[in-house]
């Protein structure tokens, strides 16, 4: 039987390797011996899985945990197939509980309500993302933008990208350019893009991702431009994200998201993120 791996999700949505020393540095615990995940996830806010044969052990706690790691959670469980869910946290007694689900659905909807008792509100994560299926793309408007993307071989050619990203996604779109510091620099932001705060729609010009007002959110997208950029294949997901704005304050957003690594006729790496309507109809909540 192949050993359990453990993986934390941290307050900000990243995943971490549970033995990983630059997690400790990152929070000046280098010198703390002994395993640091309990105080994690009960002061911090971070979700600790455990992972084997697909039996899964989800750690939180219900008073800490952070929304935006939940809708990690969220992700990170639809990725996966998986047999047996276990939620393990601190009752309000402070005992320890152990609830056995047989689906991440039925596992995350306890988990919500869990959260709703404890905080006396609806509680949902500010974001969450289900991956979507390529197969059947051509169906979808950005079918089209697929299809080109396969025929060039992943070629960026602004001139010929352009009429056909407003056509198919109504100009709803960006072009990031990685940065050596593993950021993601604005290379072009499409006119048609949903954000409910004009100045800061126009400061998106020549900016970093992790510039925008909601940090946490900035965060949580890098991680999915970041895998197709390592990968080198495209990324097709449905998300709902609470997204916080200067002026607007935090708005609702749900769309469907296609995501193309490119190459630029220079040698430069680009990403293509493309925006729509949010295209699955079954998903009236995550599961």
């Amino acid at each position: 039987m192949r050993a359990a791996q453990t993986t934390l999700i941290d307050e900000k949505g990243r995943l971490w390797d549970a033995g990983s020393r630059l997690l400790r540095q990152s929070l000046y615990l280098q010198g703390v011996e002994g395993d640091i995940q309990p105080a994690l996830i009960d002061n911090l806010g971070f979700v600790g899985l455990s992972a084997r044969d697909g039996r899964i052990i989800v750690r939180f706690s219900p008073k800490a945990v952070s929304r935006v790691a939940v809708g990690a959670l969220y992700y990170w469980l639809s990725a996966r197939n998986s047999t047996r869910i276990c939620l393990a946290y601190a009752a309000s007694k402070g005992d320890d509980r152990y609830e056995i689900f047989a689906s991440a659905r039925a596992a995350l909807l306890r988990m919500e309500a869990l959260l709703d008792g404890e905080h006396q509100l609806h509680w949902a994560p500010l974001y969450w993302a289900r991956p979507g299926m390529l197969e059947p793309l051509p169906e979808h408007p950005f079918g089209a933008l697929f299809n080109h993307w396969r025929a060039t071989g992943g070629a960026y050619t602004e001139s010929d990208y352009l009429p056909l990203l407003e056509r198919f996604a109504g100009d709803r779109f960006v072009v990031f350019e990685p940065q050596p510091d593993g950021r993601f620099s604005f290379d072009r932001a499409g006119n048609g893009l949903h954000i409910p705060d004009e100045p800061a729609r126009r400061a998106l010009g020549g900016s970093r991702l992790d510039d925008i007002t909601d940090q946490e959110y900035a965060t949580w997208v890098s991680q999915f431009y970041s895998a197709a950029l390592e990968s080198r294949q495209p990324r097709y997901d449905h998300i709902c994200a609470y997204i916080k704005w200067p002026r607007a304050g935090r708005v609702e957003r749900k769309y469907t998201r296609l995501i193309l690594p490119c190459r630029a006729s220079d040698g430069r790496q680009l990403l293509l993120g493309i925006s729509g309507p949010f295209a699955d109809d079954r998903l009236a909540e995550p599961a």
